[in-house]
């Protein structure tokens, strides 16, 4: 199980570094199709972090 945690912990720093070099492309990114492209990859990675954060239960909404 620590493993898979592992895993997991390693492949969401890895789409985090990702998201960081599509903004700092983005940022000087001269063709208008490429920024667009650019825009995308990005919107594609933050709506997966949104899925992820709202189905991770919340102890929040646990506590009685």
């Amino acid at each position: 199980m620590l493993f898979l945690i592992e895993v997991l912990t390693l492949m969401q720093g890895q789409t985090k570094n990702r998201w960081v070099e599509l903004c700092e492309q983005a940022a000087t990114e001269k063709d208008p199709i490429r920024l667009l492209q650019l825009v995308q990859e990005i919107n594609k990675l933050l709506l997966e972090k949104e899925e992820r954060l709202l189905s991770q239960p919340t102890s929040k909404h646990t506590a009685a």
